[in-house]
Protein backbone atom coordinates (compact mmCIF):
# COMPACT_ATOMS: atom_id res chain seq x y z
CA UNK A 1 0.00 0.00 0.00
CA UNK A 2 1.09 3.76 -0.61
CA UNK A 3 -0.04 6.54 1.58
CA UNK A 4 -1.67 9.71 0.72
CA UNK A 5 -2.41 12.53 2.29
CA UNK A 6 -5.84 13.79 1.43
CA UNK A 7 -6.92 15.61 -1.72
CA UNK A 8 -7.20 19.37 -1.49
CA UNK A 9 -11.01 19.57 -2.76
CA UNK A 10 -12.42 17.34 0.14
CA UNK A 11 -15.17 18.37 2.19
CA UNK A 12 -14.99 16.64 5.26
CA UNK A 13 -18.76 16.31 6.95
CA UNK A 14 -20.60 14.28 9.57
CA UNK A 15 -23.54 11.64 8.88
CA UNK A 16 -21.42 8.37 8.88
CA UNK A 17 -23.28 5.22 8.88
CA UNK A 18 -20.24 3.27 10.59
CA UNK A 19 -18.49 3.36 13.71
CA UNK A 20 -15.11 3.82 12.84
CA UNK A 21 -13.22 2.27 16.03
CA UNK A 22 -15.50 -0.84 16.22
CA UNK A 23 -14.95 -1.66 12.76
CA UNK A 24 -11.23 -0.49 12.18
CA UNK A 25 -11.24 -3.26 15.35
CA UNK A 26 -12.67 -6.09 13.21
CA UNK A 27 -10.31 -4.95 10.14
CA UNK A 28 -7.68 -6.04 12.94
CA UNK A 29 -9.44 -8.76 13.93
CA UNK A 30 -9.54 -10.35 10.77
CA UNK A 31 -5.56 -9.53 10.10
CA UNK A 32 -5.11 -11.95 13.53
CA UNK A 33 -7.28 -14.56 12.07
CA UNK A 34 -4.91 -14.73 9.25
CA UNK A 35 -5.93 -12.64 6.71
CA UNK A 36 -3.98 -10.40 4.16
CA UNK A 37 -6.70 -7.54 3.37
CA UNK A 38 -9.92 -7.31 5.01
CA UNK A 39 -12.23 -3.95 3.87
CA UNK A 40 -15.76 -3.08 4.98
CA UNK A 41 -17.76 -1.19 2.17
CA UNK A 42 -21.27 0.55 3.38
CA UNK A 43 -23.50 2.16 0.46
CA UNK A 44 -26.84 4.07 1.59
CA UNK A 45 -29.27 4.41 -0.93
CA UNK A 46 -31.91 7.09 -0.79
CA UNK A 47 -33.94 7.47 -3.82
CA UNK A 48 -37.71 7.27 -5.49
CA UNK A 49 -39.41 6.43 -8.50
CA UNK A 50 -43.00 7.41 -10.00
CA UNK A 51 -44.20 5.87 -12.94
CA UNK A 52 -47.23 7.71 -14.81
CA UNK A 53 -49.15 5.59 -17.82
CA UNK A 54 -51.22 7.92 -20.32
CA UNK A 55 -50.74 11.01 -18.27
CA UNK A 56 -52.25 8.88 -14.92
CA UNK A 57 -50.10 8.17 -11.88
CA UNK A 58 -49.36 4.83 -11.42
CA UNK A 59 -46.87 4.76 -8.73
CA UNK A 60 -44.10 6.78 -6.85
CA UNK A 61 -42.12 5.07 -4.74
CA UNK A 62 -39.69 6.39 -1.95
CA UNK A 63 -37.44 4.34 -0.36
CA UNK A 64 -33.93 3.79 1.34
CA UNK A 65 -31.88 0.93 1.14
CA UNK A 66 -28.57 0.41 3.47
CA UNK A 67 -26.22 -2.61 2.72
CA UNK A 68 -23.00 -3.14 3.87
CA UNK A 69 -20.16 -5.68 2.49
CA UNK A 70 -17.53 -7.85 4.35
CA UNK A 71 -14.36 -8.65 1.75
CA UNK A 72 -11.44 -10.99 3.61
CA UNK A 73 -8.49 -11.91 1.74
CA UNK A 74 -7.12 -15.04 3.21
CA UNK A 75 -4.67 -17.36 1.51
CA UNK A 76 -4.98 -15.93 -1.93
CA UNK A 77 -8.67 -16.43 -2.11
CA UNK A 78 -11.96 -14.06 -1.15
CA UNK A 79 -14.45 -14.86 1.62
CA UNK A 80 -17.50 -12.60 1.22
CA UNK A 81 -20.14 -11.59 4.07
CA UNK A 82 -23.64 -8.93 2.90
CA UNK A 83 -25.47 -7.85 5.18
CA UNK A 84 -28.33 -4.87 5.73
CA UNK A 85 -27.61 -5.09 9.70
CA UNK A 86 -24.57 -3.09 10.34
CA UNK A 87 -24.63 -4.10 14.09
CA UNK A 88 -23.95 -7.45 13.21
CA UNK A 89 -20.53 -7.28 11.23
CA UNK A 90 -17.93 -7.51 13.78
CA UNK A 91 -19.68 -11.25 14.57
CA UNK A 92 -18.96 -12.02 11.15
CA UNK A 93 -15.39 -11.99 10.39
CA UNK A 94 -14.35 -15.08 12.27
CA UNK A 95 -16.26 -17.02 9.67
CA UNK A 96 -15.66 -15.11 7.02
CA UNK A 97 -12.32 -15.75 7.45
CA UNK A 98 -12.68 -19.38 7.45
CA UNK A 99 -15.01 -19.11 4.44
CA UNK A 100 -12.16 -17.24 2.60
CA UNK A 101 -9.56 -20.22 3.84
CA UNK A 102 -12.12 -22.77 3.02
CA UNK A 103 -12.51 -21.18 -0.86
CA UNK A 104 -7.95 -21.45 -0.91
CA UNK A 105 -8.14 -25.22 0.22
CA UNK A 106 -10.45 -26.00 -3.11
CA UNK A 107 -8.11 -23.97 -5.56
CA UNK A 108 -7.38 -25.55 -8.21
CA UNK A 109 -3.55 -26.24 -9.43
CA UNK A 110 -3.87 -24.17 -12.33
CA UNK A 111 -5.76 -20.58 -10.30
CA UNK A 112 -3.24 -18.57 -9.30
CA UNK A 113 -3.83 -17.18 -6.06
CA UNK A 114 -5.75 -13.59 -5.65
CA UNK A 115 -3.49 -10.57 -5.13
CA UNK A 116 -4.17 -7.05 -4.86
CA UNK A 117 -1.98 -4.55 -6.38
CA UNK A 118 -1.14 -1.28 -3.91
CA UNK A 119 -2.91 2.18 -4.38
CA UNK A 120 -2.25 4.83 -2.51
CA UNK A 121 -4.13 4.99 1.18
CA UNK A 122 -6.63 8.11 1.98
CA UNK A 123 -8.45 9.13 5.01
CA UNK A 124 -10.96 11.99 3.60
CA UNK A 125 -14.47 12.70 1.96
CA UNK A 126 -15.37 13.66 -1.32
CA UNK A 127 -19.27 14.94 -2.02
CA UNK A 128 -20.29 15.56 -5.67
CA UNK A 129 -22.86 18.13 -4.39
CA UNK A 130 -25.73 18.89 -6.78
CA UNK A 131 -27.04 22.44 -7.40
CA UNK A 132 -30.39 21.54 -6.35
CA UNK A 133 -30.34 18.67 -3.60
CA UNK A 134 -33.18 15.72 -5.76
CA UNK A 135 -33.57 14.79 -2.37
CA UNK A 136 -36.42 17.90 -1.92
CA UNK A 137 -37.68 17.38 -4.84
CA UNK A 138 -41.72 16.87 -4.12
CA UNK A 139 -43.65 14.31 -5.51
CA UNK A 140 -45.98 16.76 -7.41
CA UNK A 141 -42.72 18.31 -9.21
CA UNK A 142 -42.16 15.01 -10.52
CA UNK A 143 -45.06 14.02 -11.86
CA UNK A 144 -45.59 18.11 -13.43
CA UNK A 145 -42.35 16.95 -15.19
CA UNK A 146 -43.69 13.99 -16.32
CA UNK A 147 -46.97 14.80 -17.67
CA UNK A 148 -44.90 17.31 -19.66
CA UNK A 149 -43.61 14.09 -21.24
CA UNK A 150 -46.82 12.59 -21.76
CA UNK A 151 -49.15 15.70 -22.74
CA UNK A 152 -46.35 16.45 -25.77
CA UNK A 153 -46.07 12.24 -26.84
CA UNK A 154 -49.45 11.79 -26.81
CA UNK A 155 -51.08 15.00 -29.14
CA UNK A 156 -51.78 12.51 -32.22
CA UNK A 157 -54.49 10.15 -32.68
CA UNK A 158 -52.36 7.43 -34.05
CA UNK A 159 -50.82 7.89 -30.07
CA UNK A 160 -52.58 4.57 -28.49
CA UNK A 161 -50.22 4.68 -24.78
CA UNK A 162 -47.41 6.61 -23.65
CA UNK A 163 -45.32 5.65 -20.48
CA UNK A 164 -42.89 7.88 -18.29
CA UNK A 165 -40.79 7.31 -15.60
CA UNK A 166 -38.71 9.08 -13.11
CA UNK A 167 -35.68 7.83 -11.02
CA UNK A 168 -33.72 9.56 -8.96
CA UNK A 169 -30.79 8.35 -6.39
CA UNK A 170 -28.35 9.93 -3.78
CA UNK A 171 -25.57 7.80 -3.65
CA UNK A 172 -23.69 7.40 0.42
CA UNK A 173 -20.47 5.25 0.68
CA UNK A 174 -18.06 4.68 3.12
CA UNK A 175 -15.04 2.17 3.01
CA UNK A 176 -12.90 1.27 5.31
CA UNK A 177 -9.84 -0.94 5.12
CA UNK A 178 -6.92 -3.12 7.03
CA UNK A 179 -4.69 -1.33 5.53
CA UNK A 180 -5.71 2.27 7.09
CA UNK A 181 -8.30 3.45 3.72
CA UNK A 182 -11.40 5.41 5.39
CA UNK A 183 -13.19 7.12 2.56
CA UNK A 184 -16.41 8.50 2.63
CA UNK A 185 -18.14 9.97 -0.92
CA UNK A 186 -21.53 10.71 -2.15
CA UNK A 187 -23.34 11.56 -5.60
CA UNK A 188 -26.37 11.76 -7.12
CA UNK A 189 -27.93 10.52 -10.28
CA UNK A 190 -31.28 11.51 -11.92
CA UNK A 191 -33.40 10.45 -15.07
CA UNK A 192 -37.01 10.80 -16.61
CA UNK A 193 -37.90 8.51 -19.52
CA UNK A 194 -40.56 7.87 -21.98
CA UNK A 195 -41.99 5.27 -24.44
CA UNK A 196 -44.71 5.74 -27.03
CA UNK A 197 -46.56 3.64 -28.55
CA UNK A 198 -48.72 4.02 -32.02
CA UNK A 199 -50.77 2.08 -34.03
CA UNK A 200 -52.10 2.22 -37.61
CA UNK A 201 -54.51 -1.24 -38.58
CA UNK A 202 -52.34 -3.91 -37.55
CA UNK A 203 -48.78 -2.23 -37.54
CA UNK A 204 -47.99 -1.26 -34.04
CA UNK A 205 -44.66 0.39 -32.87
CA UNK A 206 -42.46 2.20 -30.17
CA UNK A 207 -40.09 4.22 -29.49
CA UNK A 208 -37.83 5.17 -26.17
CA UNK A 209 -36.46 8.34 -24.89
CA UNK A 210 -34.37 8.92 -21.99
CA UNK A 211 -32.67 11.84 -20.41
CA UNK A 212 -30.70 12.09 -17.19
CA UNK A 213 -27.09 11.69 -15.84
CA UNK A 214 -25.16 12.53 -12.80
CA UNK A 215 -26.69 15.48 -10.67
CA UNK A 216 -29.71 16.86 -8.74
CA UNK A 217 -32.82 18.84 -10.46
CA UNK A 218 -31.13 20.95 -11.92
CA UNK A 219 -30.16 18.44 -14.71
CA UNK A 220 -34.00 17.80 -15.14
CA UNK A 221 -34.70 21.47 -15.56
CA UNK A 222 -31.90 21.73 -17.78
CA UNK A 223 -34.08 19.73 -20.27
CA UNK A 224 -36.99 20.64 -22.82
CA UNK A 225 -39.06 17.68 -21.57
CA UNK A 226 -41.97 18.92 -23.76
CA UNK A 227 -39.78 18.96 -27.08
CA UNK A 228 -38.22 15.33 -25.55
CA UNK A 229 -42.14 14.01 -25.39
CA UNK A 230 -42.84 15.41 -29.05
CA UNK A 231 -39.69 14.17 -30.34
CA UNK A 232 -40.35 10.73 -29.43
CA UNK A 233 -43.88 11.09 -30.81
CA UNK A 234 -42.71 12.29 -34.06
CA UNK A 235 -39.77 9.62 -34.44
CA UNK A 236 -42.90 6.53 -33.55
CA UNK A 237 -44.93 8.10 -35.92
CA UNK A 238 -42.20 8.01 -38.36
CA UNK A 239 -42.00 4.64 -37.95
CA UNK A 240 -45.57 3.85 -38.97
CA UNK A 241 -44.61 4.31 -42.30
CA UNK A 242 -41.27 2.98 -42.56
CA UNK A 243 -39.64 0.78 -44.30
CA UNK A 244 -38.00 -2.85 -43.74
CA UNK A 245 -34.88 -2.47 -43.77
CA UNK A 246 -32.62 -3.83 -46.74
CA UNK A 247 -30.05 -6.39 -45.68
CA UNK A 248 -26.14 -7.41 -46.58
CA UNK A 249 -22.94 -5.73 -46.18
CA UNK A 250 -22.90 -1.60 -46.86
CA UNK A 251 -21.96 1.74 -45.74
CA UNK A 252 -23.06 2.35 -42.17
CA UNK A 253 -23.56 5.88 -40.60
CA UNK A 254 -23.97 5.44 -36.66
CA UNK A 255 -26.00 8.57 -34.69
CA UNK A 256 -23.92 9.24 -31.57
CA UNK A 257 -26.50 7.21 -29.42
CA UNK A 258 -25.22 3.88 -31.70
CA UNK A 259 -22.07 4.85 -32.13
CA UNK A 260 -22.24 4.78 -27.71
CA UNK A 261 -24.11 1.27 -27.57
CA UNK A 262 -21.19 -0.03 -30.42
CA UNK A 263 -18.35 1.14 -28.53
CA UNK A 264 -19.79 0.08 -25.11
CA UNK A 265 -20.76 -3.36 -26.69
CA UNK A 266 -17.91 -4.25 -28.74
CA UNK A 267 -14.29 -2.62 -27.31
CA UNK A 268 -15.92 -1.80 -23.91
CA UNK A 269 -16.57 -5.06 -22.16
CA UNK A 270 -13.41 -7.32 -24.10
CA UNK A 271 -11.64 -4.54 -22.14
CA UNK A 272 -12.76 -5.21 -18.98
CA UNK A 273 -9.88 -6.76 -17.66
CA UNK A 274 -11.42 -9.57 -15.72
CA UNK A 275 -12.32 -11.25 -18.99
CA UNK A 276 -9.65 -10.79 -20.43
CA UNK A 277 -7.82 -12.72 -17.70
CA UNK A 278 -10.54 -15.57 -17.41
CA UNK A 279 -9.19 -15.71 -21.26
CA UNK A 280 -12.86 -14.69 -22.82
CA UNK A 281 -12.15 -11.30 -24.64
CA UNK A 282 -10.62 -11.04 -28.11
CA UNK A 283 -8.21 -8.43 -26.88
CA UNK A 284 -6.15 -11.10 -25.00
CA UNK A 285 -2.46 -10.25 -25.41
CA UNK A 286 -3.05 -7.13 -27.73
CA UNK A 287 -2.08 -4.65 -25.66
CA UNK A 288 0.07 -2.07 -27.41
CA UNK A 289 -1.12 -3.80 -30.94
CA UNK A 290 -2.76 -1.78 -33.68
CA UNK A 291 -6.49 -3.25 -33.72
CA UNK A 292 -8.28 0.14 -35.49
CA UNK A 293 -7.86 2.39 -37.74
CA UNK A 294 -6.06 5.41 -37.22
CA UNK A 295 -8.90 8.05 -36.50
CA UNK A 296 -10.37 5.49 -33.43
CA UNK A 297 -9.11 7.13 -29.56
CA UNK A 298 -11.80 5.91 -27.04
CA UNK A 299 -11.58 6.81 -23.99
CA UNK A 300 -13.52 5.44 -20.94
CA UNK A 301 -13.84 8.33 -18.32
CA UNK A 302 -16.01 8.44 -14.96
CA UNK A 303 -14.74 11.89 -14.01
CA UNK A 304 -16.65 13.11 -16.67
CA UNK A 305 -19.88 15.24 -14.49
CA UNK A 306 -22.73 15.09 -15.87
CA UNK A 307 -22.69 11.55 -17.59
CA UNK A 308 -24.84 9.33 -16.05
CA UNK A 309 -21.93 6.38 -15.17
CA UNK A 310 -19.76 9.12 -13.04
CA UNK A 311 -18.47 8.17 -9.96
CA UNK A 312 -15.83 10.54 -8.24
CA UNK A 313 -14.36 7.07 -5.89
CA UNK A 314 -14.18 3.41 -7.31
CA UNK A 315 -15.68 1.00 -4.79
CA UNK A 316 -12.15 -0.19 -3.53
CA UNK A 317 -11.14 3.53 -2.76
CA UNK A 318 -9.20 4.04 -5.97
CA UNK A 319 -9.51 8.02 -7.39
CA UNK A 320 -11.13 7.55 -10.78
CA UNK A 321 -9.60 9.06 -14.03
CA UNK A 322 -10.19 8.64 -17.50
CA UNK A 323 -8.70 5.69 -19.09
CA UNK A 324 -7.56 5.41 -22.76
CA UNK A 325 -8.39 2.55 -24.07
CA UNK A 326 -7.68 2.94 -27.67
CA UNK A 327 -5.28 6.08 -29.14
CA UNK A 328 -5.22 6.33 -32.57
CA UNK A 329 -6.16 2.39 -33.67
CA UNK A 330 -3.93 0.87 -30.82
CA UNK A 331 -5.17 -0.64 -28.03
CA UNK A 332 -3.49 0.46 -24.77
CA UNK A 333 -5.16 0.28 -21.56
CA UNK A 334 -7.66 -2.44 -20.00
CA UNK A 335 -10.05 -1.54 -17.44
CA UNK A 336 -9.44 -3.12 -14.26
CA UNK A 337 -9.56 -3.48 -10.49
CA UNK A 338 -6.72 -4.01 -7.63
CA UNK A 339 -6.49 -7.71 -8.59
CA UNK A 340 -6.28 -8.05 -12.11
CA UNK A 341 -3.99 -4.78 -11.60
CA UNK A 342 -1.94 -7.12 -10.05
CA UNK A 343 -2.60 -10.29 -12.71
CA UNK A 344 -1.11 -7.81 -15.34
CA UNK A 345 1.81 -6.27 -13.43
CA UNK A 346 -0.05 -2.98 -13.81
CA UNK A 347 -1.42 0.24 -11.84
CA UNK A 348 -5.37 0.08 -10.93
CA UNK A 349 -7.21 2.38 -12.92
CA UNK A 350 -10.35 3.23 -10.65
CA UNK A 351 -12.77 0.35 -12.59
CA UNK A 352 -14.08 -1.14 -9.95
CA UNK A 353 -17.74 -1.30 -9.15
CA UNK A 354 -20.48 -2.62 -7.41
CA UNK A 355 -24.15 -2.17 -8.27
CA UNK A 356 -24.63 -1.26 -4.54
CA UNK A 357 -23.56 -2.14 -1.09
CA UNK A 358 -24.89 -5.91 -0.52
CA UNK A 359 -22.57 -6.62 -4.30
CA UNK A 360 -18.90 -7.22 -4.61
CA UNK A 361 -17.01 -4.75 -6.87
CA UNK A 362 -16.43 -6.41 -10.32
CA UNK A 363 -14.55 -4.12 -13.54
CA UNK A 364 -17.12 -2.37 -14.71
CA UNK A 365 -17.18 0.59 -17.74
CA UNK A 366 -18.53 4.01 -16.59
CA UNK A 367 -18.88 6.96 -19.09
CA UNK A 368 -17.23 5.27 -22.41
CA UNK A 369 -17.18 6.88 -25.41
CA UNK A 370 -14.87 7.62 -29.57
CA UNK A 371 -13.47 11.04 -29.22
CA UNK A 372 -14.46 13.46 -32.53
CA UNK A 373 -12.89 12.94 -35.65
CA UNK A 374 -12.39 15.89 -38.67
CA UNK A 375 -15.31 15.80 -40.63
CA UNK A 376 -18.20 18.52 -40.05
CA UNK A 377 -21.18 16.75 -39.89
CA UNK A 378 -23.60 14.02 -41.36
CA UNK A 379 -23.28 15.82 -44.84
CA UNK A 380 -19.91 15.39 -44.87
CA UNK A 381 -19.93 11.74 -44.06
CA UNK A 382 -22.33 10.95 -46.43
CA UNK A 383 -21.68 12.52 -49.68
CA UNK A 384 -19.98 10.09 -51.35
CA UNK A 385 -22.23 7.22 -50.03
CA UNK A 386 -24.38 5.75 -52.85
CA UNK A 387 -25.95 2.94 -51.09
CA UNK A 388 -25.98 2.84 -47.16
CA UNK A 389 -27.82 3.05 -44.19
CA UNK A 390 -28.00 5.86 -41.45
CA UNK A 391 -28.81 4.33 -38.14
CA UNK A 392 -29.70 5.74 -34.90
CA UNK A 393 -31.10 5.65 -31.39
CA UNK A 394 -30.45 1.69 -29.69
CA UNK A 395 -32.63 -0.97 -28.87
CA UNK A 396 -29.75 -2.55 -27.18
CA UNK A 397 -26.88 -5.04 -28.02
CA UNK A 398 -24.84 -7.96 -26.88
CA UNK A 399 -21.57 -9.21 -27.45
CA UNK A 400 -19.38 -12.30 -27.14
CA UNK A 401 -16.27 -11.17 -25.83
CA UNK A 402 -14.30 -14.36 -26.61
CA UNK A 403 -15.21 -14.29 -30.10
CA UNK A 404 -15.17 -10.43 -30.71
CA UNK A 405 -18.61 -10.59 -32.02
CA UNK A 406 -21.38 -7.98 -30.93
CA UNK A 407 -24.84 -7.67 -32.47
CA UNK A 408 -27.41 -4.88 -32.13
CA UNK A 409 -30.64 -3.23 -33.09
CA UNK A 410 -31.02 0.41 -33.86
CA UNK A 411 -34.21 2.17 -33.42
CA UNK A 412 -35.37 3.68 -36.22
CA UNK A 413 -32.83 4.29 -39.61
CA UNK A 414 -33.09 5.90 -42.96
CA UNK A 415 -31.75 4.64 -46.65
CA UNK A 416 -28.63 6.43 -47.72
CA UNK A 417 -28.89 7.34 -51.48
CA UNK A 418 -26.50 8.75 -53.90
CA UNK A 419 -25.32 10.89 -50.39
CA UNK A 420 -28.93 12.01 -49.19
CA UNK A 421 -30.99 10.53 -46.31
CA UNK A 422 -34.22 9.35 -48.53
CA UNK A 423 -36.44 6.06 -47.25
CA UNK A 424 -37.50 6.16 -43.51
CA UNK A 425 -36.45 2.28 -42.24
CA UNK A 426 -37.12 0.46 -39.12
CA UNK A 427 -36.10 -3.31 -37.71
CA UNK A 428 -32.74 -2.37 -38.51
CA UNK A 429 -29.76 -4.34 -36.96
CA UNK A 430 -26.02 -4.72 -37.14
CA UNK A 431 -23.39 -7.02 -36.42
CA UNK A 432 -20.12 -8.23 -37.08
CA UNK A 433 -16.76 -8.73 -35.79
CA UNK A 434 -14.93 -6.36 -33.00
CA UNK A 435 -11.68 -6.04 -35.08
CA UNK A 436 -13.28 -5.85 -38.29
CA UNK A 437 -15.33 -3.14 -37.57
CA UNK A 438 -13.13 -0.78 -35.68
CA UNK A 439 -10.59 -0.99 -38.84
CA UNK A 440 -14.02 0.04 -41.27
CA UNK A 441 -14.37 3.25 -39.41
CA UNK A 442 -13.36 5.84 -41.93
CA UNK A 443 -15.13 9.25 -40.14
CA UNK A 444 -16.10 10.48 -37.29
CA UNK A 445 -17.38 14.16 -36.94
CA UNK A 446 -16.17 16.20 -34.59
CA UNK A 447 -18.62 17.05 -31.95
CA UNK A 448 -18.14 13.81 -29.59
CA UNK A 449 -20.15 13.86 -26.65
CA UNK A 450 -22.52 11.63 -23.98
CA UNK A 451 -25.80 10.09 -25.48
CA UNK A 452 -28.66 9.31 -23.47
CA UNK A 453 -27.90 7.00 -20.00
CA UNK A 454 -28.17 3.41 -19.88
CA UNK A 455 -27.67 0.62 -18.07
CA UNK A 456 -25.64 -2.15 -18.27
CA UNK A 457 -25.42 -6.45 -17.32
CA UNK A 458 -22.82 -8.37 -16.14
CA UNK A 459 -24.37 -10.51 -13.41
CA UNK A 460 -25.11 -6.79 -11.68
CA UNK A 461 -26.25 -3.54 -13.38
CA UNK A 462 -24.92 -0.47 -12.99
CA UNK A 463 -25.79 3.17 -14.49
CA UNK A 464 -23.38 3.63 -18.09
CA UNK A 465 -23.18 6.82 -20.14
CA UNK A 466 -21.65 5.81 -23.75
CA UNK A 467 -21.80 8.39 -26.64
CA UNK A 468 -19.23 9.89 -29.51
CA UNK A 469 -19.57 11.62 -32.94
CA UNK A 470 -21.92 10.20 -35.38
CA UNK A 471 -19.37 7.35 -37.12
CA UNK A 472 -18.75 6.53 -40.73
CA UNK A 473 -18.25 2.61 -40.93
CA UNK A 474 -17.02 1.49 -44.96
CA UNK A 475 -18.84 -1.79 -44.87
CA UNK A 476 -20.74 -3.53 -41.89
CA UNK A 477 -23.42 -6.24 -42.08
CA UNK A 478 -26.91 -4.73 -41.99
CA UNK A 479 -30.31 -7.02 -41.39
Amino acid sequence: MVMSSSPSNSEITTGRYLDQRKIGNALQQAVDFGASYAEVRLVAETGSSVNLRDGILENAIPGQEVGVTLRILADGAWGVHSTTDIASLPEQIESTVRLAKAVAKRRSSSDKPVQLAEIPIFQDEIHWRPKKDIRNTDLSTKIDMLKNIADSASDHEKVVSTTCGWSDEHIHTELLTSEGMDRVWSFQRSLVRGMVTARDDNEVVSYRTRYGGEGGLELIESCDLGQLGNDAMVAALRLLKAKRAPSGKMPLIADRDLTGVYIHEALGHPCEADLVAAGDSCLDGKLGQKIGSDIVTVVDDPTIRGGYGAYPIDDEGVNTRAKRLITNGVLTEYLNHRETAAHFGIEPNGGARAQDGLHHPLVRMSNTMIMGGDHNNIDDLMEDIDYGIYACGSRGGQVDTGKGSFQFAAQEAWLIENGELTTPLKDVSVSGLTLEILQNVNGLTRDAKLAAPGFCGKGQTVPVGDGGPIMRISEALVG
